[in-house]
């Protein structure tokens, strides 16, 4: 489940990152599992990302939305490593 994943990746950045690093992940994190929790990664289509980070980053600037985009990514490749 991703919300297991989750955890495991927040907790690593809790340890090993700034403090103020695993709070701002946090923002894309924890409403992702609140959609997504329950399922496997092979459970979640690219459309449904796509329109996630959509929501999230709804009037944010174009920096905040590839900030948004890399930390989901780096999130994914965690999972899948």
């Amino acid at each position: 489940q991703l919300s297991k994943a989750a955890d495991i990746w927040i907790d690593y950045h809790k340890n090993h990152s700034k403090k103020k690093h695993a709070t701002i992940l946090s923002i894309v994190i924890e409403p992702f599992c609140r959609e997504f929790g329950e399922r496997t990664i092979d459970q979640v289509t690219p459309d449904e990302i796509l329109s996630f980070l959509n929501r999230i980053t709804d009037g944010n600037n174009p920096c905040t939305k590839r900030v948004r985009y890399s930390q989901l990514s780096c999130f994914f490749n965690f999972v899948r490593n």
